[in-house]
């Protein structure tokens, strides 16, 4: 990496060593372009004999009109007569200001292996974001002293969102932001955009339909008794929804109809022996087109807890997927969902399959092997469909004979920390670092 020095003089200059740079002796005492993030500006480009191979003078002008931190080091990429300094990379948080504040200190994971990603390392929020300056305030990564600084910068060259807008009033901000960014850098913003769980189910049905639980949008209360007379028990999610919450299912047993559902981490049970209760309940709970309709999936259950699987993928420095993790997710016990924010707990795949399901090694390879096969196909249908993502998680139900459904694709923030939980530190950090160096990758470094 290279170290930004400042040249006091007047001008549009940046002075490097004819070793570092070979590639650029044709443009001595040329105009060249030198670009930052969104910024670009045109400098006269010098060769010096006796400066330092790791450093490179820039004039005063040309750092402040780039915004360049001169905290960070940085690489140097030469594509004709344009420079480019990076990689510099900017993380789209939270939605407030404060809730970035709040945090800051678990950001630190993301530039664990700074000197392999290098460059400008930002984290910022909704509220920092300034369309019109194109600047952004937030905070700044400080190599030497590895702290967060704050600081207004320019839009970095690429954006990474691990924002998570769903189901608050910063919906439409948000998308306004994003479109903005990806007209602006084209490709290199990614974790965007988002899709319901509606708009995933008909993306996977043409070509994963033997993996899909059957599915229909909720338009009124009819919709949901056709279902329950195909299935007898469904289950109907919101579809934004996020955590297990405002889910619920919902079971036929003769002219009764009971309705199971968690709410803060309390099991409620409703029975209902009359259609016009029930009718109340529904059209007091559900909003039409803002839930699905689902065939409940025959999860298995373990100790009065249900069980499945969390499928953790990120994309390399090539730009390709690795799967990091396979985790399996036990639902708190009598509660209808797996989510560990909902009191559940968590560990290693492998660990679940030998004990609960009593497979032996071989088999236990095939399942996983045959996850990982699902996970990526439905990565790839997708992606077909203009859904730029960096990493995901995806959530897979296991029956007694080990057939598979998928339950649902975390893309907003699928956190990593469900490695964390079932004490898989080095997957946890690892999604994390190869994010960055896949941003880095973003950025043509």
């Amino acid at each position: 990496m290279y170290e930004i020095k400042v040249y006091e003089k007047k001008g549009q200059m940046m002075i490097v060593s004819k070793s570092s740079f070979p590639g650029l002796v044709g443009y001595s005492n040329q105009h060249v372009r030198l670009q930052f993030g969104i910024k670009t500006i045109e400098v006269t480009i010098h060769f010096s004999d006796t400066i330092n191979e790791e450093n490179v003078h820039l004039s005063t002008s040309v750092v402040k009109q780039l915004g360049l931190p001169l905290t960070c080091g940085y690489d140097l990429v030469v594509q004709g007569d344009k420079i480019t300094i990076g990689p510099f990379i900017g993380i789209l948080c939270e939605l407030t200001n404060r809730k970035l504040m709040e945090m800051l200190p678990t950001y630190k994971s993301f530039v664990k292996g700074y000197r392999y990603i290098g460059g400008a390392v930002a984290v910022f929020s909704i509220e920092g974001i300034h369309k019109e300056k194109q600047m952004i305030s937030g905070y700044l990564y400080h190599p030497e002293k590895n702290t967060w600084e704050v600081k207004s910068f320019p839009f970095p060259a690429v954006v990474m969102s691990i924002a998570e807008p769903s189901l608050t009033s910063s919906w439409e901000v948000f998308h306004e932001h994003m479109k903005n960014f990806d007209s602006l850098l084209g490709g290199c913003v990614f974790n965007y955009p988002h899709f319901s769980k509606w708009e995933m189910h008909q993306i996977l049905l043409p070509e994963l339909k033997e993996y899909l639980p059957e599915t229909a949008l909720y338009r009124d209360v009819e919709d949901i008794y056709d279902m329950l007379n195909r299935y007898q028990s469904i289950y109907v999610k919101p579809v934004q929804g996020r955590l297990g919450k405002r889910i619920f299912n919902v079971v036929k047993n003769g002219d009764q109809i009971k309705v199971k559902y968690d709410e803060k981490r309390r099991r409620h049970e409703e029975v209902f022996a009359a259609r016009a209760e029930s009718n109340l309940f529904f059209q007091k709970h559900l909003i039409p087109d803002g839930f699905l309709i689902q065939q409940t999936i025959p999860l298995k259950t373990h100790e009065g807890s249900v069980i499945d699987f969390r499928v953790m993928v990120a994309k390399n420095e090539k730009g390709l997927w690795e799967n990091l993790g396979i985790y399996s997710r036990y639902g708190a016990r009598g509660q209808i969902v797996s989510n560990i924010t909902a009191g559940g707990h968590t560990e290693i795949a492998r660990s679940t399959l030998e004990t609960v399901w009593k497979l032996e090694d071989k088999e236990i390879q095939r399942v996983e092997q045959e996850m990982e096969r699902i996970v990526l196909r439905s990565i790839q249908e997708l992606e077909d469909q203009g859904y730029h993502l960096g990493n995901i998680g995806v959530d897979i139900g296991l029956d007694d004979e080990c057939k598979m459904s998928i339950i649902e694709i975390n893309h907003q923030n699928p956190d990593p920390y469900i490695a964390l939980m079932a004490k898989d530190r080095l997957a946890f950090y690892k999604c994390r670092f190869q994010l960055m160096r896949y941003g880095r990758y973003l950025g043509g470094f």
